[in-house]
């Protein structure tokens, strides 16, 4: 077995060849107002990076719930998930990588394998991703009853 500096220098691959469609540049297929329609300007980032700074502060400095949806970005606000979240990563990607590895070694190629090794790897992942949606739909059931009683 390599070591591990030796196994992350490596990239996971799960297509045996590589497909390439070349598009070309959006500045030369869309007008200025197609562009700034469709992509998000400077001041735009700006913004959105401001706001999710904002909210993340907000949530840091007190345990009440606010009315501001941090899905998505609650790793930043909780360092502990932000860290739980990147060792299960790196868990996933040395699994694949180690199996890549095996793999080679016995000059076999099971992508299916692969994807076992990934998916008990990420089983953290989608659990948790899983109870998370159960509370969104709750929340979004609970407001939703609240605003039918309140129309009528």
């Amino acid at each position: 077995m390599p070591s591990l500096k030796v196994i992350c220098n490596k990239r996971v691959h799960f297509a045996p060849q590589i497909r390439v469609i070349v598009i070309g540049r959006y500045e030369e297929i869309m007008t200025d107002y197609e562009r700034t329609m469709l992509w998000y300007t400077n001041r735009d980032k700006t913004k959105i990076i401001h706001s999710v700074q904002k909210t993340i502060k907000m949530v840091q400095r007190s345990n009440i719930t606010f009315k501001r949806c941090i899905r998505g970005i609650e790793h930043l606000a909780c360092p502990e998930l932000f860290e739980q979240i990147k060792i299960n990563k790196d868990c996933v990607h040395f699994g694949v990588l180690r199996e890549q590895h095996r793999q080679q070694m016995l000059g076999i190629r099971d992508v299916e394998e692969m994807r076992k090794v990934s998916s008990v790897a990420s089983q953290w992942a989608r659990k948790k991703a899983f109870e998370l949606g159960i509370k969104d739909t709750m929340k979004a059931q609970k407001r939703n009853t609240m605003t039918c009683s309140n129309a009528l």
